[in-house]
C-alpha cells in the first residue's frame, strides 16, 4: 500500500486518528466506532432516500405530469448528474474550512430543494428541482467517508465504513415501501415533504452529534485544495480505484433506472411488489458490506478487488446471454442481481478504503473524486438505458455489462499500478 502523507500521522493498527479522546483542537470525541456508525450512517441516508423513495412511484408521477415513463426517468440521470458535480465542490470545501459547515450548507440545499419538488408543476420543474436536490445530498455522502478517514485507517476503516453502510441501509430497505405508502395515502407529492422533514433531522443531526474531525492546522489553505486536486488527478492508482468502485456503483444505477418498467411493466409486478425487489437487493449488498473488513484481515485486498469485479462482470454477462436467448425472467433476474450486490458490497467498501488511505491530507477531495466517478458515470449509465429503451430488458442489461467490463478493466490498471508501489 502506498505510503501516507508525510506530514499526517497516520493512526497505527487503524485506531483512533486522535490517539484517545481529544482532538488537536480540543474537541472531545465519544469513544467507540457504534456512535460515529449510526450519526453518519444516518446523514447519509440522505442519497439512498432520495434515489429509492420515489422509484415505486414514476408511473404516479408519470400520469400526473401527463408524460412518459422514461421523462421521468430523466429526473433520476438529473439527479446521479447532480451527484457528480456537486462533490467537486463540496470535498475541497470540507478540506479548506471543515467537515461540519460543508454538512451545513448542504443539507440545507436538499430541503429547500425537496419541497421546491413539491411544487413542480411540470416534469422540467421536477427534472430542475431534482438536479438541486442532488446537488444539497453530496455533502451527506461525501463528508463522511472524509470523517471515517480522519478518523480511521486500515481495516477498521473498512469496519467502520461497512458499518455506516449497514446503519444507511434502513434507506434502500425502507424507502420504496415507505415511498409506496405515502404515494397510495397522500400522493406522490407527500415522499418530497417527508424528504424534506428527514432534512431538517439531519441539519440538527450534525450541528448536536457530529464532531468537526479536521482541526483548522490540518486544513488546506489558499490554493492548497487546488493543488491536492491536481495531485489526485496525476495520481494514476487513485484514478483507477477511483474508476473501478464508480463503474461498479453505475451497474447498480443501470439497473435501478430500468428495473421499475423491467418489473412492473414487462413482468408485471405491483408497485409494492417492486418495493420488496429493491429492498432485499438492498439486504444483500448491506450484509455482503458486513464481510469487507474480516476479508481484508484474511485476503489481500488486490486480490479480494479482483475477485469481485470478475464476479460481477461474468455474472452481468450471464443474465445477458440469457435475456438474448429469451430464457431470463424475474427469479432469475433477481437472483442474478442479488450476487452482484453482494460482490458490490464487498469491493465498493475495501476499494474506497485503498483509494483514500495515502490521501488522508485530502480526504475531502478525494472521497469527492470517488462520489464524482460513481455517480457520474452511473448519470451517463441512466441516460443509455433511458436513450436505448425499446420495450424490453435488454438496454438495462446490455449497461450493466458496460459498466461490470470497465470496472474490471479499471481494477487491473489500478492492481496493477498498486503491486508496482508495493
Amino acid at each position: 500500500m502506498a505510503a501516507a502523507d508525510e506530514n499526517e500521522q497516520v493512526p497505527p493498527n487503524g485506531q483512533l486518528a486522535s490517539h484517545g479522546q481529544v482532538l488537536a483542537h480540543g474537541q472531545v470525541l465519544p469513544h467507540g466506532r457504534s456512535r460515529y456508525a449510526l450519526v453518519l450512517g444516518l446523514i447519509a441516508l440522505a442519497g439512498p432516500l432520495g434515489i429509492n423513495m420515489y422509484v415505486p412511484a414514476f408511473p404516479v408521477i408519470a400520469a400526473d405530469l401527463h408524460v412518459s415513463a422514461e421523462s421521468i426517468q430523466l429526473s433520476l440521470m438529473s439527479f446521479l448528474a447532480a451527484l457528480a458535480i456537486g462533490q467537486n465542490v463540496y470535498g475541497p470545501l470540507s478540506d479548506r474550512f471543515g467537515r461540519k459547515l460543508a454538512l451545513y450548507l448542504g443539507i440545507a440545499l436538499f430541503v429547500i430543494a425537496s419541497v421546491g419538488v413539491c411544487f413542480s408543476s411540470t416534469v422540467e420543474h421536477l427534472i430542475v428541482w431534482r438536479f438541486f436536490q442532488g446537488l444539497g445530498t453530496c455533502a451527506a455522502m461525501a463528508i463522511p467517508r472524509a470523517i471515517v478517514r480522519d478518523l480511521y485507517t486500515g481495516h477498521a476503516a473498512a469496519k467502520l465504513l461497512s458499518l455506516v453502510i449497514l446503519v444507511g441501509s434502513v434507506g434502500p430497505l425502507l424507502a420504496p415501501l415507505g415511498g409506496t405508502g405515502l404515494v397510495m395515502l397522500f400522493g406522490w407529492r407527500s415522499i418530497f415533504w417527508a424528504l424534506a422533514a428527514i432534512g431538517v433531522v439531519m441539519l440538527l443531526m450534525t450541528i448536536f452529534l457530529v464532531p468537526e474531525t479536521l482541526p483548522p492546522e490540518r486544513r488546506n489553505r489558499g490554493m492548497d485544495a487546488l493543488r491536492g486536486y491536481g495531485a489526485l488527478l496525476r495520481d494514476k492508482e487513485f484514478m483507477f480505484m477511483a474508476l473501478m468502485v464508480g463503474c461498479g456503483q453505475a451497474t447498480f444505477f443501470a439497473y435501478l433506472t430500468g428495473s421499475p418498467f423491467v418489473f412492473m411493466e414487462i413482468y408485471g409486478l405491483r408497485p409494492w411488489e417492486y418495493s420488496l425487489v429493491i429492498a432485499v437487493g438492498a439486504a444483500a449488498f448491506t450484509g455482503a458490506a458486513q464481510f469487507s473488513s474480516p476479508l481484508m484481515k484474511r485476503i489481500r485486498p488486490e486480490r479480494l478487488l479482483n475477485i469481485c469485479v470478475m464476479g460481477t462482470s461474468l455474472i452481468t454477462i450471464f443474465i445477458f446471454v440469457l435475456g438474448l436467448a429469451g430464457l431470463d425472467g424475474p427469479w432469475i433476474l433477481l437472483v442474478a442481481v442479488l450476487l452482484i450486490f453482494c460482490a458490490l458490497g464487498i469491493m465498493m467498501p475495501v476499494g474506497t478504503v485503498v483509494a483514500l488511505h495515502p490521501h488522508g491530507g485530502s480526504a475531502g477531495s478525494a472521497a469527492a473524486l470517488i462520489g464524482t466517478a460513481g455517480f457520474g458515470v452511473g448519470a451517463i449509465a441512466s441516460a443509455l438505458v433511458t436513450a436505448f429503451a425499446n420495450g424490453t430488458e435488454m438496454p438495462m442489461l446490455a449497461t450493466m455489462v458496460v459498466c461490470a467490463l470497465l470496472s474490471s478493466a479499471a481494477a487491473e490498471f489500478a492492481l496493477r499500478s498498486h503491486r508496482k508501489a508495493a
